[in-house]
């Protein structure tokens, strides 16, 4: 029996190292521009996608990346262990629902946009009198939550799109639509990928009620280890100076940031 003694403890060892790196984290998000953007090979850049790339890196974490439609990507990181999602906005009735690991973007508050020529728009003096309109949003996302926060309702005053791409389209093809809620960020690029000059669009009145600024967050069964390490390389890319660097590598093409 002695003789086994150091087979099974290098076998023990190995397998301690095995568990020990075996957890892989499976990151998901969205087509949202200047953040995150999905190329046509499926593979996925961005803003965002840099600074939590940086981060597992970091953590020397195995890892995959997708992106989905935010439905899809937001079921995902709810309902399966070890999966993270970004750029997701932390909201009150989120805030049980993941374990938050920390921001990738800067503070950027919601904004309801009109096309110029839509006269409801200066009839809007407070959040309240969007209730007389209808506006379109976002199925989940955190724009959605919003607006039923303050009071709008589904069917009633607030459509609900599944496809974020086709968003800004409502306003041009859908007469009853009269509103749509983006961010100061991004609404250039969604813009651009509706094919609609940004030109015709008219920003109507700020939400501040609904900060869209975006962290990392994990399903709430993730490996305890995966979540200590991203806290911690994600925490130390914001205070070693490296979140700056690649923010302002990308600031160029946030046209709201110059």
């Amino acid at each position: 029996m002695e003789k086994l003694t150091p087979l099974l403890l290098l076998i023990a060892l190995l397998t301690n190292s095995f568990f020990a790196h075996s957890a892989k984290v499976t990151l998901v998000t969205e087509h949202l521009p200047p953040y995150q953007m999905i190329k046509e090979d499926s593979s996925v850049v961005g803003f965002a996608t840099e600074v939590v790339l940086n981060a597992v890196q970091r953590a020397e974490l195995d890892y995959s990346l997708h992106g989905y439609p935010w439905v899809r990507s937001y079921n995902l990181a709810l309902k399966k262990n070890n999966h993270c999602i970004y750029s997701i906005a932390r909201l009150p009735s989120r805030e049980k629902l993941f374990t938050w690991i920390g921001p990738v973007t800067e503070k950027n508050n919601a904004v309801i946009w009109s096309l110029k020529n839509n006269k409801h728009s200066k009839e809007i003096a407070t959040l309240d009198d969007l209730k007389h309109y209808t506006t379109a949003v976002n199925k989940n996302d955190a724009t959605h939550v919003g607006m039923l926060a303050i009071g709008l309702t589904e069917g009633e005053n607030l459509y609900v799109l599944e496809h974020t791409e086709s968003l800004i389209n409502l306003l041009v093809v859908r007469a009853e639509i009269d509103f749509i809620v983006a961010d100061d960020i991004t609404i250039t690029h969604r813009a651009k990928l509706a094919g609609v000059p940004i030109e015709l669009l008219h920003r109507v009145i700020e939400v501040e009620s609904l900060p869209l600024n975006f962290f990392l967050a994990c399903n709430i069964n993730t490996d305890k280890d995966i979540i200590e390490k991203l806290t911690t390389s994600l925490t130390n890319i914001h205070q070693d100076g490296t979140y700056q660097k690649i923010f302002s590598k990308w600031k160029s093409k946030m046209p709201h940031l110059k």
